[in-house]
């Protein structure tokens, strides 16, 4: 999501340019809706053996388009070593991960800039720079049509517009305690006025139906990314980890609060698309000196593991902390 302002900028700057994808296979629903891309090519997932096999497979798929130049936003050597094998001419991306040899074109990263701002520094090399607006995301009927199925289960008219929940993240360190997203969801609902809520119920959150349907919570669990993107749309406000659902929010032109543990809002968080309809975003975080990190958690962590195993910089985020710039956010945006 944070490389499309980047690839809008090459689709500006070079109109007839035939424009490749590789993404993994799960995200590639939510990429085909950009409507930047010509076409598309699933990227290496695997371990061991079978990840070197799917390695040359992406290579070979990238090699019969001929490419006479290829941008690796990635920042793994495994990115940058499956380019390398396909081909191309010119390969520019990040000299992160000893894969210096594997490009024509290394650019230094920098810190303290937001990821945007770095993708950015990489088409320089083809000629592109520059502020960009983007198209919105092309959703579809199917899409939508998944958001009035969950709004009829609930008997929720179309006028609702939920609080969107979002406890997942990829690692788990990374994530604000469950049990604090319980609570905070609890307490929404509990408040003056009516508070919907949609909760993505996604690892490591533990799905727990009874719960939800005691609170008159949505949980939504086996979304697709495009559906994710039109509910979302759909939604007054996003309150979650900082994740990639984060910035689908922000694509989508909605409100948002972020939960910061080892990231830091400036590098990474939500507001620096450059894609209008813009929405206002609020970060909440303890901002420890040590963010943003190596994320070696635990290692070294100014002190240890919370019990359902968070780093400090997360625990240190409360519940109440939460709730004071949610209801915040949701008075801006009644004003």
């Amino acid at each position: 999501m944070m490389a499309r302002p980047a690839v809008q900028a090459i689709r500006a700057a070079s109109s007839p340019v035939r424009l490749v994808a590789m993404a993994k296979a799960s995200h590639l629903p939510l990429v085909r809706r950009f409507g930047l891309f010509d076409d598309f090519v699933a990227a290496p997932e695997n371990t061991g053996v079978k990840n070197l096999m799917s390695v040359w497979s992406a290579a070979f798929a990238i090699r019969r388009y001929k490419p006479n130049a290829a941008v690796v936003m990635a920042p793994s050597f495994e990115a940058a070593f499956t380019t390398w094998l396909s081909g191309s001419q010119i390969r520019i991306g990040h000299s992160t991960d000893n894969r210096r040899l594997l490009l024509t074109n290394a650019i230094g990263l920098r810190f303290q800039v937001h990821r945007v701002e770095t993708y950015l520094d990489l088409i320089q090399a083809l000629g592109s720079s520059g502020v960009v607006s983007l198209p919105s995301l092309a959703l579809n009927p199917t899409d939508y049509g998944y958001v009035t199925k969950l709004f009829e289960s609930m008997s929720w008219d179309a006028t609702v517009r939920p609080i969107f929940l979002n406890p997942a993240a990829a690692k788990t360190p990374r994530a604000w305690s469950s049990s604090r997203f319980r609570v905070l969801a609890e307490r929404l609902t509990a408040q003056e006025g009516s508070r919907h809520i949609v909760l993505h119920a996604r690892p490591p959150f533990p799905e727990s139906q009874d719960w939800a349907q005691a609170h008159g919570i949505a949980l939504v669990s086996d979304v697709s990314l495009p559906e994710l993107a039109a509910l979302l749309e759909k939604c007054s406000l996003y309150v979650g980890n900082d994740s990639g659902p984060a910035h689908i929010a922000d694509a989508v032109g909605i409100d948002t609060v972020t939960i910061f543990g080892s990231s830091v809002p400036g590098e990474t968080g939500p507001g620096a698309q450059h894609a209008p309809p813009a929405g206002l975003h609020s970060a909440v975080s303890a901002a420890f000196e040590c963010a943003p990190c190596r994320e070696r958690f635990f290692e070294d962590c100014p002190s240890p593991p919370s019990k359902d195993g968070r780093p400090p910089c997360l625990e240190s985020v409360s519940v109440d902390d939460v709730l004071h710039q949610v209801n915040r956010s949701l008075d801006a945006s009644h004003a």
